[in-house]
């Protein structure tokens, strides 16, 4: 059980996940947080008697993300960051003044501070819809990629374990990657939306996701996960057993904290507080020279928990707490034994004695079988169960993370046979290890035996061989050269689908083609001599496709030209939609500050006619000044519908150049991406689609 060394209660709520500790006068500690009305609270525990321990920070808008750190690389104190919808500001809080104030189209969802191992001086790294962007101490751009989605987390650290300090990324589409600059060090699809990244010791990074699944991973394989049921709102890692390794330090909306081993994931301590956790940090916040974990509740509560000293005998109180853990673990752990015990007694009583009962047991040589089945006539996948030795399946229970909802289905047959087929129904293309248990029993027993088996799921095992005479041809196509033999190409084409049915291949090339079983569009793959060339209309299966085939074939660089016209057309529809919403949003911002102005004339000419005893003409006045705020809140309504619009357009056009960079590899990659974002900037839209067909400006 943790003991925290001091607690204190704040007047002002505090948001989940807006907060941030900063030595902003470059010796004192003071935690910052967002609170209600747009506003952002700082408590200074240090501050002097001449000094305020409450500041306030006026931001005047919705506040989605705070952070404090050091950003010029000669500066003494820290800066507080804070981000809207639509900006980003950078608050010098002991000189009083801003260091940078920038308006960022895509919103701001993360932000991070600190010297990525790429650049020279220290940035802030803020997350937006699509897309990565880092900033220097006067808001000049350092880093800009683009993302599979929104960015919810990020942190920093060194995946690769080359001493280097790697972005971790955590997005919405349940991806977390690793990257130095543009290159990906790491890729790794989970099973729900990224919400938390924490940065371990070494190679280790802890992770959270939307479902309640926290666990760490260690050079990109999982380490270890836990599920709860309820909701995690913040995440961190520090050294508070004492044995100089760090520790995942969770906090939850039931108000539970927990600390647990970043090698093994066991619970060491726990807490609860009186609300929903709001943040955790680190920081010296007694000033005694050894940080503390504090922990900050919705409700204003804050408590601090000092690390165990080695040197130093636990107190009666940590030896109870941690021995009734224990015990709670093993009480735990016998209950589930005796369960287990309870559910084989009862089938032992209710089962037939006797030769009846020999009658129902199976033999020891009874085996179970599973094929993965594609019919791109029925349009359906299904894996195919089958039990000999004339034994029966009463059901079929999958286990697999991306691609089940709930991670987890099952099947149950209407009548018991030897022979079933479970429909799957796949959202997503994941190259995943499928958990199989089977119930199998003789028929008209009520005991059945569980065979449990594992299979690796194809990643495109969504799409069925098919005629090549029946399907229609793809307009739409990616190609690109390697210096790959046709049977190598032929064995990955297997490999990825599953079958080896529909794959011609000889000494001349490769002709593969397979039908969607999604949406019934087809998919050809082809080579001849050393160009491969991918058809398809969806130009997220051709990357798909095109990273699938490169990892296979152990490729580092590729160039590939895309064709792509209906995407085109669409994407020109979208650039446009941008300069619309960008004219509308500069033209209402212009007739709001117009407004503005009137409505400051009514009020003065209001208040002088009340002055005056000219109650007629300050009627007059305050009639007016009421239908200027309906028209007010119009225009806003009229601006908020222009925003939201704006940014599902900026969405779609970084998830474009998203798209187009993962045609290619490498250098040819990353040459995508920054050449992209200088045409974004030059607003040339005949740039952006040739780097888009072409690899290059």
């Amino acid at each position: 059980m943790l003991q925290p060394i001091f607690q204190l209660h704040l007047t002002d709520p505090i948001a989940i996940n807006l907060a941030a500790v900063g030595k902003f006068d470059g010796k004192h500690p003071s935690l910052a947080y967002a609170t209600t009305g747009g506003k952002v609270c700082i408590h200074s525990p240090h501050a002097t008697a001449d000094q305020p321990q409450i500041q306030y920070l006026n931001i005047n808008k919705d506040i989605t993300a705070v952070a404090a750190g050091r950003l010029g690389a000669a500066s003494d104190r820290d800066v507080l960051l804070v981000g809207t919808s639509s900006s980003l500001q950078a608050y010098d809080v002991h000189a009083n003044q801003d260091l940078f104030f920038k308006d960022i189209q895509d919103g701001v969802s993360t932000l991070a501070v600190g010297q990525l191992g790429w650049t020279d001086v220290p940035a802030a790294i803020a997350g937006g819809i699509n897309c990565l962007l880092g900033l220097d101490a006067a808001g000049n751009e350092l880093y800009w990629t683009v993302t599979g989605d929104k960015v919810s987390a990020v942190a920093l650290s060194s995946v690769s374990g080359k001493g280097r300090v790697e972005l971790i990324v955590g997005t919405d589409d349940f991806s977390i990657k690793a990257l130095y600059n543009d290159t990906v060090v790491a890729e790794i699809a989970e099973a729900d939306r990224v919400i938390g990244l924490a940065s371990l010791k070494g190679t280790k990074f802890g992770y959270a996701l939307a479902n309640g699944t926290i666990g760490v991973y260690d050079r990109g394989s999982r380490t270890w996960r836990v599920k709860s049921k309820h909701t995690l709102t913040a995440l961190c890692s520090h050294d508070l057993d004492g044995d100089g390794q760090l520790e995942l330090i969770s906090g939850w909306s039931n108000g539970r904290i927990e600390v647990r081993k970043a090698d093994s994931g066991q619970l060491i301590f726990k807490d609860s507080m009186s609300a929903s956790v709001a943040a955790i940090v680190k920081a010296d916040y007694r000033g005694d020279g050894a940080d503390q974990v504090v922990v900050c509740a919705v409700n204003g509560e804050v408590r601090g928990y000092l690390p165990l000293d080695p040197n130093v005998a636990p107190t009666p109180q940590l030896v109870a707490a941690n021995q009734a853990l224990k015990l709670q673990e093993l009480a735990l752990h016998k209950q589930e034994l005796l369960f287990e015990l309870q559910g084989y007694q009862v089938n032992r009583v209710a089962g037939p004695s006797g030769d009846a009962q020999t009658a129902y047991i199976i033999p020891q040589d009874t085996s179970v079988q599973t094929v993965v089945m594609a019919d791109a006539i029925q349009r359906s996948c299904s894996l195919a169960v089958s039990a000999d030795h004339d034994t029966v399946i009463r059901g079929v229970m999958l286990f697999a993370e991306q691609i089940f909802e709930g991670e987890s289905i099952f099947y149950y047959p209407q009548s018991p046979s030897s022979e079933v087929e479970v429909p799957m129904a796949l959202k997503k293309d994941a190259a995943v290890n499928v958990l199989i248990k089977v119930m199998v029993g003789k028929q008209g027993s009520s005991i059945y035996h569980v065979f449990e088996s594992e299979l690796r799921l194809p990643k495109f095992c969504m799409y069925a061989p098919a005629d090549q005479e029946a399907l229609p041809m793809a307009s739409s196509s990616v190609a690109f050269s390697i210096a790959e033999r046709p049977a190598r190409v032929a064995m990955w084409v297997e490999h990825s689908f599953g079958t080896d049915n529909g794959v011609q291949h000889g000494p001349e090339g490769v002709e593969a083609h397979f039908l969607s079983l999604r949406d019934g569009r087809p998919l050809t793959i082809s080579m001849r001599a050393t160009q491969v060339v991918v058809r398809t209309e969806d130009l997220e299966l051709a990357g798909e496709v095109v990273q699938d085939a490169a990892a296979y074939l152990g490729l580092t660089d590729l160039e590939s030209t895309a064709h792509f016209p209906d995407h085109m057309q669409d994407f020109q529809a979208v650039l446009a939609k941008v300069d619309e919403c960008n004219s509308n949003r500069l033209k209402m911002m212009a007739e709001a500050a117009e407004s503005s102005t009137a409505v400051k004339v009514l009020v003065v000419k209001a208040e002088d006619a009340r002055l005056l005893g000219e109650f007629g003409i300050m009627k007059k006045m305050y009639n007016q000044l009421q239908h200027l705020n309906r028209q007010l809140v119009m225009e806003h309504t009229k601006r908020a519908t222009n925003h939201n619009e704006l940014l599902e357009a900026l969405k779609l056009v970084n998830t474009m150049i998203q798209h187009a960079a993962r045609l290619r590899l490498g250098a040819a990659k990353a040459r995508v991406v920054t050449a992209c974002r200088a045409a974004i900037k030059e607003n040339s839209t005949i740039t952006l689609l040739k780097i888009i067909r072409e690899g290059r400006a």
